[in-house]
């Protein structure tokens, strides 16, 4: 056993991160040989190498509140994430939650199992849904904040998150955790218990099964006075649509857009229209959910055993299945003509030509909210082999992982055909409340099932070993090699018939698939030139059947000149191949994610019924998009420097800096419709209009059909991946660390975890300026200046305690004209957002632990924002957290 004295603790702690969460004092602990993050090279925990790397520990992850492997990833100043379970509102996320490091994509963050990759979400497979990760057998996570392609393969340009399962277990444990808003809905209830039994050392065997069931509960905007609408009057805002209930018409060659009901319409979700008192817009962020119901159900086990000569093997599997159903506001069904003589004809509206069809708007509120499912199924299956032979420590081994995943209707979604066939009929009246028989036809009428099914499967086998090679100056130099092959496969198939009917859900008819074969060679050396200075280098070859080679360097210098100051520094390059959704992706129509103006039909708001704009259908309405893949993409390619300082200026106390450079070519992304709304001459080749499609294809369009076909009419506009062009972002991460006792009043450990963006700046082409997005809400998000956690932790006996603070800058926002009423006199900034956590845990016997505490402990509500990206509205519900002050209890007893 080795105690180590501060000075090694405090380098420790800046070499291997900080943890985000108060910790106790580094306890005595065992030396022995480990891999880490950021190296294949196995050294003893005293002589950590030097990386920038967060560690975080479950166990006081749990005691603070956080229950998903998504409330982790909230914890990490260094991360830009946006894509957390709400966005599955309104969309076709299929509930997945990405990581996104530096903010650089959630496809240039590599996130590990154990040291080994995880099949990424099926429906968009270039990144790992978090979902699938099980918390529940979770032993720590460990950040690596630098660019590591030469190490873990091309895709970890942004960083590495490796989430590290229990390794040995015996006995059993059992807890359960109950969380509950202190406003209406949001409850959450979870259940895990794993159980195991062997001593490796003393019996060869140890293995342990555990499961884990998890269940959020679902809010309603009605639940949350920050969500309740989305036409704020105070603040400029005019989230509505114009397909509402009662139905809205028009008519085109009179240019009339009206309501039987207006100015009165039917309140409180129709009111009148703004911008034309003659029509009535639908308030549809009144009716949607802004938290997904969630369920996981997770079963993973582990066998290991110790075979003659002191190797390991070890076989571990995992199963995780999560269900998600959200809800948006009733289907709109548009296009829908009724001509002259049907018993719903408007005859006697002011000015219309009656002997001409009108073509109306209809919002399906006898349907009830669209609820969509999405459920995925994540499997991973792992055979490992590790021990020393000759010298060498080396760990060999086979993997499998799959991900499904499907996504449906499962209530108020309306088969449109239909709807407009019996409108037209004469059987359904879109003026008025359904009669008995109406809604007999409606029910009818609903459409239910899977929109479609994809899959997503990485298999391989890798191997890697290391050894000391020769005495330097600083101690032994060690090397590694390593190899990994894999095969990538993927496929996405529509089902056609639900997906024609349903031309609200955003998708097309599609079957695609893809694959790939990757080999990979690698080779690290650590060299210690003297006591105080260390040299890394390492390099990776890596071979893709479809994108071609890459060999990528990288060079690391640990410098520690005397006792409590150390400084480090990398650079390394990097090469990402597209993924196989970048290439094959469905070229999708689907719903813009927000509401614009024609710039041809509706410059600034005003229609243009010159060039035959329509008010309802060309101003502030959602367009339809293309999004999908593209086989012509080119690799993105990137530069990553780094530099550090470690200093120890008190007994206890450590302060680290570590600046990051990253440089970026042939981004790959979709160019953001919103850029191709502002700027229409440089895009003119992205619009395609009604008038350019056939008519066949013009009926499944929203802005196409009936009395707009063959119109001027914006059909959708053309985003799909591409290469965008370059990413230069630079910045700092900052870390702060103490540990003391005092006294007869216990121990007191406190952290601080903070990022500052200097600047993010990106191009839309390769030939056009830089765009600066630091604190700024541009072409679909912001940039955050600067993030930070701050924990304080005190513990003393059998009671601990932890008080968590969490903290945004605000950002201009998007202030959009599309959406902002008034114009430039309601333009603003999101104001800065700062949440406190508290919790208390008691130990009343060396089996049992109870946590009881406080999330949001302020209440605090989101910061206002104008943003029309999202189905929610006047928030923004990708950067906060909409529960409220959420009072959690845990208990955990093992035996």
């Amino acid at each position: 056993m080795l105690r180590m004295n501060k000075v090694a603790q405090g380098v420790l702690l800046a070499l291997g991160g900080t943890a985000l969460l108060a910790s106790q004092a580094v306890q005595a602990q065992e030396t022995q040989r480990v891999e880490v993050t950021g190296s294949n090279i196995k050294r003893t925990i005293s002589d950590e190498g030097a990386l920038p790397i967060t560690v975080l520990k479950a166990s006081e992850l749990r005691e603070a509140g956080v229950t998903t492997v998504e409330g982790i990833i909230q914890l990490l100043a260094s991360s830009q994430s946006s894509s957390v379970s709400s966005n599955s509102i309104g969309s076709g996320t299929g509930g997945a939650t990405y990581a996104n490091l530096r903010g650089l994509g959630t496809n240039k963050t590599l996130v590990l199992l154990n040291g080994r990759r995880i099949a990424a979400f099926a429906f968009a497979v270039n990144a790992v849904d978090l979902n699938s990760i099980p918390f529940a057998v979770i032993d720590r996570v460990e950040v690596l904040r630098d660019g590591a392609s030469a190490i873990y393969g091309t895709d970890a340009i942004g960083g590495v998150i490796n989430f590290i399962t229990k390794k040995n277990f015996e006995g059993g444990a059992i807890s359960a955790e109950f969380s509950k808003p202190q406003a209406h809905n949001g409850d959450t209830q979870r259940m895990t218990a794993t159980f195991g039994g062997g001593d490796l050392q003393k019996d060869k065997v140890n293995a342990w099964f555990s499961i884990d069931t998890q269940r959020n509960g679902m809010v309603d905007a009605l639940d949350r006075d920050f969500a309740k609408t989305g036409i704020i009057p105070s603040k400029g805002v005019n989230g509505n649509s114009p397909t509402t209930f009662p139905g809205n018409f028009t008519q085109n060659s009179t240019n009339i857009t009206g309501n039987l009901t207006a100015p009165n319409c039917a309140p409180p979700l129709s009111v009148v229209n703004p911008s034309n008192s003659k029509a009535c817009v639908f308030d549809f962020s009144a009716t949607i959910s802004i938290i997904p119901l969630v369920s996981q159900d997770t079963a993973a086990a582990r066998v290991t055993t110790l075979l003659p000569g002191n190797h390991t093997l070890t076989l571990e599997g995992l199963s995780t299945t999560n269900r998600n159903i959200s809800r948006v506001a009733a289907d709109p069904v548009s296009s829908i003509s009724i001509a002259p003589g049907n018993p719903y004809y408007p005859t006697s509206y002011p000015g219309l030509d009656t002997t001409k069809a009108v073509t109306v708007a209809w919002r399906m509120i006898p349907a009830g909210g669209r609820t969509n499912e999405s459920i995925s199924q994540a499997e991973r299956l792992v055979l490992d082999l590790q021990g020393t032979v000759a010298g060498f420590d080396y760990r060999t081994g086979l993997f499998y992982t799959d991900n499904t995943a499907q996504d449906g209707a499962i209530d108020g979604y309306v088969n449109a055909p239909f709807v407009r066939s019996e409108v037209a009929a004469g059987r359904l009246n879109p003026f008025a409340d359904a009669t008995p028989a109406q809604l007999a036809i409606i029910e009818q009428a609903k459409r239910r099932g899977t929109f479609a099914i994809a899959e997503g499967t990485t298999k391989g086998l890798d191997f890697r070993a290391s050894r000391d090679l020769f005495a330097m100056g600083g101690g032994q130099a060690a090397m590694s090699v390593g190899a990994e092959f894999r095969q990538e496969f993927y496929r996405n198939d529509s089902n056609d018939d639900v997906v024609l009917a349903i031309p609200s859900a955003g998708r097309s008819v599609n079957h695609v698939k893809g694959d790939r074969r990757v080999t990979a060679l690698s080779g690290e050396l650590l060299l210690p030139v003297t006591k105080s200075l260390e040299v890394s280098l390492a390099i990776r070859s890596d071979d893709y059947s479809d994108a071609g080679r890459s060999t990528n360097p990288k060079i690391g210098l640990r410098f520690q000149p005397m006792q409590g100051l150390l400084m480090r520094g990398s650079y390394n390059t990097g090469f990402k191949a597209p993924t196989l959704d970048d290439l094959y992706a469905p070229q999708t129509v689907t719903f813009a994610s927000g509401a614009s103006n024609d710039p041809l039909l509706c410059p600034g708001g005003k229609v243009n019924t010159a060039a035959g704009g329509v008010t309802s259908r060309d101003c502030a309405n959602q367009t339809q998009i293309q999004q999908g893949g593209n086989p012509n993409l080119k690799p993105e390619k990137s530069k990553t420097a780094s530099l550090g300082l470690v200093i120890e200026p008190a007994r206890g106390l450590v302060l680290s800096a570590d600046y990051f450079n990253i440089k970026l070519t042939n981004q790959i992304n979709a160019l953001p419709w919103q850029s191709i709304i502002a700027d229409p001459a440089l895009y003119a080749g992205k619009y395609v209009r009604c008038k350019e499609l056939s008519a066949a294809v013009q009926t499944n369009l929203n802005r196409c059909g009936a009395d707009n076909l063959n119109s001027n009419a914006i059909a959708y506009l053309i985003a799909l991946s591409d290469n965008l062009g370059k990413v230069n972002t630079s910045g700092v991460d900052f870390s702060a660390s103490y540990q003391t006792a005092i006294g007869t009043l216990g121990n007191f450990a406190f952290n601080w975890d903070g990022t500052w963006i200097k600047s993010y700046k990106y191009q839309l082409s390769p030939t056009d300026p830089l765009k600066e997005n630091v604190g700024a809400y541009v072409d679909g998000s912001p940039v955050f200046r600067w993030q930070h956690t701050v924990s304080l932790g005190w513990s003393k006996g059998d009671l601990s305690a932890r008080l968590g603070i969490r903290n945004k800058t605000g950002y201009t926002d998007m202030n959009s004209p599309a959406t902002v009423v008034g114009g430039p006199s309601f333009y603003q900034d999101v104001k800065s957002y700062t949440l406190v956590d508290l919790s208390v845990t008691a130990r009343p016997t060396k089996k049992l632990s109870v946590t009881a505490g406080v999330k949001n402990l302020l209440d605090t509500d989101p910061p206002f924002s104008n943003q029309s990206d999202r189905s929610q509205r006047g928030y923004d519900p990708r950067y906060t957290d909409p529960m409220g002050r959420t009072l959690f209890v845990r208990g955990s007893y093992t035996f």
